[in-house]
């Protein structure tokens, strides 16, 4: 739980005839983190790779192929845990079948997609046009062809009675609708013609094939061009009725081929992860070869699986990441795998935003759980305004359809730190701000200001004390010893450090200040950190060798020192800020109320009260509980992570259909 679960690299050789089996038997499993052979064993850089051929091509097409489909249909495709055996013996007739009833179904549903956005185009073109006509409607359109800033033309004239279906249909696909006016020749029908701007030049050509002989617009044929909004709502209505037949005709091919499809995805989806198996295989004369890492306390039945797949014809070598030369030497990566119980998932996801760490170090999940929530709860501490963030973290965590799985961890995130707040808003005595309500049973920190400091920076020098500790367990496990002791977080930089804060402390509390304590935890700690180098090369037998020159290498150790010193003293000031927003928390409520005060005894106050209230409480809840979540995470990353967290591990991504979350498909 303190350190990444425990790996151990397993290496297998299975003869030729066994290959599928096995491969299979890995899917199945998806418990086998792999890794390429020769990327860690020199002797394997001359064998060869498997070949899968063209088939590797036509399976991942064929996938990404169902995958859009299901996409583009809505279809809710089903967890993949585990599949029927069925889904591992698919033959290339089978990959055929596969291809011609997707092609059909893509066809279908291709024609489909390209008529509606036809038609959406089509639509908002027209609602375009609608939208400047519309303001004109009880004025004519007369005064439309006198506005420069118009965004359509209108054309009104008159064509040939016979050329009236040819002009309609011209335009049937064009945003422009043709409104037929009354006209005292039959021979001749009167037309006004609305159209885009940019469509001008398409309109000229086609109203000119049409014969049309533009007229001066009158005053006199306001009442009749007043018809072109119906016209444009009744064709509006009329492309709306199209889409939503063709959205019904998409639902009916999905719900007709949701099954089928969901099938042949599993299919595709099974034949890519064993092709992606054989591609970490090593291929000798009559075997194959592979490897990788598994968790140590899956060995057993990894090794039974594999055996059994293989008929007992396979040979299996398990190695602890102690005895690997390569993991010593610090060449090959072991992969890390984080495992807590359920509640601290979404704190593994703040570490791994991070980074990992290495598979030898300290895994701070808990001790970052722990920490953050206190800091958290101690600057947002309110009752009421704990109460809403845990039960809008709950429904998003635990609730919400429809949302993945890192906004779920998120949203428990958000539960969580609204419970610590309910807790220190308890200590505290405050509930949405108000500190009269109930009796505080820890303090009120506008009420001990100082104490409060002091709180902020206790908890500052546990947090980064632990980040030495922790480093230096790092640096035992790692073997370094140099790292141990001489480093910025190591042991003798730890003596300063505890001994500054044991001497400003006694200062603090006016009492004398021990010379043994300045001389022996500060003084000779500092000198010797400021002649490591020289220590260093005598304990490993060298000769003290400044490279470049004494004075330089002087002026060097000194700025390191003062860096030290500095750092460590703006690292544990810096926990300062948990107080200082406890304390705006409440700062900010004062001004609220204030607000409130000044228009309560207004006309309408009552109204107005309540509305700076909610308001404010909103305000107060969105606003500082982002600044505190980041204060929160800034003094982890910056202050805790700092001193012992080097980033760097690999994370453990086993290929397959197993139960991991981690999993790669």
């Amino acid at each position: 739980m303190f350190t990444p679960e425990r790996m151990h690299q397993i290496n297998v050789l299975v003869f030729e005839s066994e290959l599928d089996e096995v491969t299979k038997a890995i899917v199945r499993l998806g418990i086998l983190h792999l890794i390429q052979l020769d990327e860690n064993e020199p002797w394997a850089e001359n064998l060869r790779n498997y070949d899968a051929g063209s088939l590797q091509g036509r399976i991942e097409s064929l996938r990404d192929r169902v995958s859009k489909l299901i996409e583009t249909l809505d279809i809710k495709e089903l967890p993949m845990k585990s599949v029927s055996d069925r889904y591992f013996n698919v033959s290339q007739a089978d990959y055929d079948k596969i291809e011609s009833e997707v092609s059909e179904i893509e066809s279908t549903v291709e024609e489909l997609i390209a008529e509606k956005r036809r038609l959406n185009a089509k639509l908002d073109r027209l609602e375009g046009v609608l939208s400047e006509v519309a303001p004109l409607a009880g004025v004519g359109l007369v005064d439309v062809l006198k506005n420069p800033y118009s965004f359509i033309n209108v054309y009104y004239g008159q064509i040939e009675s016979d050329n009236y279906d040819f002009l309609v249909d011209e335009l049937a696909d064009m945003a422009a609708v043709v409104l037929k006016l009354s006209s005292q020749d039959k021979r001749k029908t009167r037309v006004l013609v609305i159209g885009l701007k940019k469509d001008r030049l398409k309109l000229k050509k086609i109203l000119r094939e049409a014969a049309f002989e533009e007229i001066e617009i009158s005053e006199d044929v306001i009442e009749e061009t007043s018809g072109a909004n119906e016209q444009l709502d009744e064709r509006i209505a009329e492309l709306k009725e199209q889409i939503a037949d063709i959205d019904a005709k998409i639902r009916e091919i999905a719900a007709e081929n949701a099954p089928i499809l969901i099938d042949y995805y599993r299919t595709l989806m099974v034949a890519h992860l064993l092709i992606k198996v054989k591609r970490y295989l090593k291929r000798t004369k009559k075997t194959y070869v592979f490897s990788g890492w598994i968790p140590a306390k899956k060995r057993r039945m990894v090794e039974r699986e594999i055996l059994r797949a293989a008929h007992g014809r396979a040979i299996i070598e398990v190695i602890s990441p102690e005895e690997i030369a390569g993991v010593k030497e610090g060449k090959v990566k072991v992969p890390v795998l984080l495992r807590h119980p359920s509640f601290f998932r979404p704190f593994e996801m703040l570490i791994s935003s991070y980074g990992l760490p290495d598979y030898t170090f300290i895994d701070p999940t808990i001790f970052v759980a722990v920490s953050f929530l206190v800091m958290f709860g101690m600057m947002f501490g309110d009752i009421g305004h704990g109460a809403v963030l845990a039960l809008l973290g709950w429904y998003i965590g635990f609730k919400a359809d429809k949302l993945s799985e890192p906004v779920r961890l998120m949203g428990r995130l958000v539960l969580y730190s609204g419970a610590a707040s309910i807790v220190f808003g308890t200590l505290f005595g405050s509930v949405f701000g108000l500190e009269d309500l109930i009796p505080h049973i820890w303090l009120k920190p506008m009420n001990n200001i100082m104490y409060f400091f002091k709180v902020a920076v206790y908890i500052g020098i546990t947090m980064i004390s632990l980040g030495i500790v922790f480093n230096i367990i790092n640096a035992i496990r790692a073997r370094d010893i140099k790292t141990g002791l001489f480093d910025h977080a190591g042991v003798i930089t730890a003596v300063v450090y505890w001994g500054g804060i044991g001497a400003v402390s006694l200062f603090l509390s006016n009492k004398p200040v021990p010379v043994e304590l300045i001389v022996y935890a500060i003084l000779i700690p500092l000198i010797i950190i400021f002649l490591k180098e020289p220590i260093l090369a005598i304990i490993s037998g060298k000769r003290p060798f400044f490279k470049e020159g004494i004075g330089t290498y002087v002026m060097e150790e000194a700025i390191e020192i003062m860096e030290i010193v500095m750092g460590y003293l703006a690292n544990t000031i810096s926990f300062i800020r948990v107080a200082a927003f406890s304390l705006a928390h409440v700062g900010l409520f004062m001004a609220v109320f204030s607000l409130v005060d000044m228009v309560k005894g207004a006309r309408g106050g009552l109204l107005y009260s309540a509305l700076i209230l909610i308001l404010g409480n909103v305000g107060i809840i969105a606003l500082e509980g982002l600044v505190v979540t980041i204060q929160a995470i800034r003094l982890e990353y910056y202050e805790f992570f700092s001193k012992f967290f080097l980033g760097g591990g690999v994370a453990y991504k086993p290929i397959g259909l197993g139960e991991s979350p981690d999993r790669e498909k």
